[in-house]
């Protein structure tokens, strides 16, 4: 495999609705633990959407994070996955990173903070690790996390998340058409 490399890793201000610029959005989680997942029922609403030619959804399932490091010039991430931070259930959380940051992405979903539920966040460090090495990483990163209620077997969402879905589809849609921040 040939090692990808590009010229700048500048971050520059830009429309993601621009047909130049490239946005993956990544919807993880278990659908068989009912509230886990979330990102991945998101996904498949998104599909439904009349999304821009230069916008992809992929319904990563529980190994989505490899297609990270098959993704070359992204402009913007956005990242769907159930995260508990202990509020009501159905609450959207929103993270922000530029590329380099990933470190800021440890501090918050590392191995000691209580609030990672799952594997996947630990995954999306180091595939963003892999992917800053091989100079591929995307520009920005919009993590969004979703309150699950329930984390058992099963293949509904609860209620109360399931309700939610029109809502974080809509802040999918804002992060779509929003520019890549700079700092």
């Amino acid at each position: 495999m040939a090692l990808r490399t590009r010229t700048s890793l500048a971050v520059r201000q830009q429309d993601c609705s621009d047909e130049n610029s490239r946005v993956l959005v990544l919807g993880l989680g278990n659908i068989l633990l009912k509230d886990e997942g979330i990102g991945v029922h998101v996904a498949a609403e998104l599909q439904k959407q009349g999304l821009p030619a230069n916008v992809e959804v992929i319904d990563g399932g529980t190994a989505g994070l490899d297609i990270l490091l098959l993704q070359e010039g992204l402009d913007k991430l956005v990242v769907l996955d159930a995260v508990r931070f202990g509020k009501e259930p159905g609450t959207i959380y929103k993270v922000r990173l530029s590329a380099g940051e990933k470190d800021k992405l440890a501090r918050i979903f590392g191995p000691d903070n209580e609030s990672k539920i799952s594997l996947h966040q630990v995954g999306l460090i180091d595939a963003l690790a892999a992917a800053e090495k091989l100079s591929c990483a995307p520009k920005e990163i919009v993590i969004i996390g979703i309150e699950p209620k329930e984390i058992t077997h099963g293949l509904e969402l609860t209620e109360q998340v399931k309700q939610k879905i029109p809502k974080i589809v809509n802040t999918v849609l804002e992060e779509i058409r929003d520019a890549v921040h700079t700092r």
